[in-house]
Protein backbone atom coordinates (compact mmCIF):
# COMPACT_ATOMS: atom_id res chain seq x y z
CA UNK A 1 0.00 0.00 0.00
CA UNK A 2 2.69 2.16 0.97
CA UNK A 3 4.69 1.56 -2.71
CA UNK A 4 1.20 2.60 -4.67
CA UNK A 5 0.86 6.00 -2.38
CA UNK A 6 4.66 6.64 -3.25
CA UNK A 7 4.06 5.84 -6.59
CA UNK A 8 0.98 8.45 -6.81
CA UNK A 9 2.65 11.60 -5.21
CA UNK A 10 5.64 11.17 -7.67
CA UNK A 11 2.69 11.35 -10.83
CA UNK A 12 1.64 14.34 -9.18
CA UNK A 13 4.26 15.55 -8.41
CA UNK A 14 5.92 15.36 -11.77
CA UNK A 15 2.94 16.33 -13.94
CA UNK A 16 1.40 15.80 -16.44
CA UNK A 17 2.85 15.88 -20.65
CA UNK A 18 0.50 17.08 -23.02
CA UNK A 19 1.01 16.80 -26.53
CA UNK A 20 -0.81 18.39 -28.82
CA UNK A 21 -1.36 16.02 -31.56
CA UNK A 22 -3.74 16.09 -34.05
CA UNK A 23 -6.16 13.15 -34.10
CA UNK A 24 -7.22 11.25 -37.51
CA UNK A 25 -7.87 8.36 -39.25
CA UNK A 26 -8.20 6.19 -36.33
CA UNK A 27 -9.67 2.34 -37.87
CA UNK A 28 -13.14 1.32 -36.84
CA UNK A 29 -13.95 0.04 -33.45
CA UNK A 30 -13.97 -3.43 -34.23
CA UNK A 31 -10.52 -3.74 -35.55
CA UNK A 32 -7.85 -4.23 -33.29
CA UNK A 33 -4.14 -2.99 -35.00
CA UNK A 34 -2.51 -4.05 -31.99
CA UNK A 35 -2.92 -7.90 -33.26
CA UNK A 36 0.40 -8.54 -35.08
CA UNK A 37 -0.97 -11.74 -36.67
CA UNK A 38 -3.03 -9.65 -38.34
CA UNK A 39 -0.92 -8.00 -41.32
CA UNK A 40 -3.57 -6.29 -43.09
CA UNK A 41 -4.17 -3.86 -40.15
CA UNK A 42 -0.51 -2.72 -39.80
CA UNK A 43 -1.36 0.10 -41.94
CA UNK A 44 -3.31 1.79 -39.29
CA UNK A 45 -0.35 2.98 -37.95
CA UNK A 46 2.57 1.61 -40.35
CA UNK A 47 3.33 3.06 -43.92
CA UNK A 48 2.56 0.01 -46.10
CA UNK A 49 5.46 0.31 -48.43
CA UNK A 50 8.42 0.91 -45.48
CA UNK A 51 7.43 -1.16 -42.70
CA UNK A 52 7.75 -0.63 -40.07
CA UNK A 53 8.20 3.33 -40.91
CA UNK A 54 5.33 4.91 -38.60
CA UNK A 55 2.60 7.14 -39.98
CA UNK A 56 2.94 9.73 -37.98
CA UNK A 57 5.57 10.24 -34.56
CA UNK A 58 4.55 7.83 -32.33
CA UNK A 59 2.66 9.71 -29.87
CA UNK A 60 0.45 10.80 -32.76
CA UNK A 61 0.25 7.50 -34.23
CA UNK A 62 -0.83 6.24 -30.29
CA UNK A 63 -3.65 8.96 -29.84
CA UNK A 64 -5.57 8.48 -33.20
CA UNK A 65 -6.82 5.98 -31.41
CA UNK A 66 -6.12 6.03 -27.99
CA UNK A 67 -6.76 9.86 -27.70
CA UNK A 68 -8.46 10.08 -24.07
CA UNK A 69 -5.44 8.93 -22.40
CA UNK A 70 -3.49 11.93 -23.53
CA UNK A 71 -5.39 14.10 -20.54
CA UNK A 72 -6.77 11.17 -18.34
CA UNK A 73 -3.92 8.54 -18.23
CA UNK A 74 -5.30 5.85 -15.85
CA UNK A 75 -1.82 6.27 -14.23
CA UNK A 76 -2.52 10.10 -12.91
CA UNK A 77 -1.74 11.22 -16.57
CA UNK A 78 1.70 10.31 -16.38
CA UNK A 79 3.86 12.52 -18.83
CA UNK A 80 4.77 11.59 -22.25
CA UNK A 81 6.92 13.10 -24.57
CA UNK A 82 8.86 14.25 -21.84
CA UNK A 83 12.54 14.05 -21.01
CA UNK A 84 12.87 11.89 -18.46
CA UNK A 85 13.66 13.68 -14.66
CA UNK A 86 16.59 12.90 -12.78
CA UNK A 87 14.67 12.29 -9.85
CA UNK A 88 13.64 8.32 -11.47
CA UNK A 89 15.60 5.73 -12.98
CA UNK A 90 14.51 3.97 -15.88
CA UNK A 91 15.76 0.48 -16.87
CA UNK A 92 17.42 -0.11 -19.64
CA UNK A 93 15.54 -2.46 -21.42
CA UNK A 94 12.53 0.18 -21.59
CA UNK A 95 12.79 2.26 -24.42
CA UNK A 96 13.15 6.08 -23.99
CA UNK A 97 13.31 7.74 -27.82
CA UNK A 98 15.64 10.67 -27.83
CA UNK A 99 15.29 9.72 -24.41
CA UNK A 100 11.92 11.00 -23.96
CA UNK A 101 9.12 8.63 -22.22
CA UNK A 102 6.69 8.16 -24.83
CA UNK A 103 3.66 5.37 -24.52
CA UNK A 104 5.52 2.40 -25.50
CA UNK A 105 8.15 3.17 -22.95
CA UNK A 106 5.45 0.92 -20.94
CA UNK A 107 3.33 -0.57 -23.44
CA UNK A 108 3.64 -3.34 -25.46
CA UNK A 109 2.48 -2.47 -28.29
CA UNK A 110 1.83 -5.63 -30.50
CA UNK A 111 1.39 -7.34 -27.19
CA UNK A 112 3.38 -10.02 -27.38
CA UNK A 113 3.82 -10.22 -23.49
CA UNK A 114 -0.45 -10.91 -23.50
CA UNK A 115 -0.67 -8.69 -20.07
CA UNK A 116 -3.55 -6.27 -19.23
CA UNK A 117 -3.49 -3.08 -20.62
CA UNK A 118 -0.70 -3.88 -22.99
CA UNK A 119 1.79 -3.22 -20.38
CA UNK A 120 5.69 -5.10 -21.11
CA UNK A 121 5.40 -6.26 -17.42
CA UNK A 122 3.15 -6.45 -14.61
CA UNK A 123 1.74 -3.38 -13.51
CA UNK A 124 3.17 -2.90 -9.83
CA UNK A 125 6.57 -4.32 -11.12
CA UNK A 126 6.82 -2.03 -14.03
CA UNK A 127 6.04 1.17 -11.83
CA UNK A 128 8.57 0.31 -9.43
CA UNK A 129 10.93 -0.16 -12.14
CA UNK A 130 11.37 3.46 -12.25
CA UNK A 131 9.99 5.02 -9.22
CA UNK A 132 12.04 3.01 -6.56
CA UNK A 133 12.33 4.75 -2.60
CA UNK A 134 15.41 5.35 -1.95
Amino acid sequence: MGLKIILITLFVVLGSGRVGAEVTDAPPAHVNPHNYDKKEHCSVCHVASNMPKLNHDIITTCVKCHEGNINSHPVIRHPVSVKVSHKVSVPEWMPLPQGKLVCYTCHDYHNKSGLKRMLRIDYEILCASCHVTK
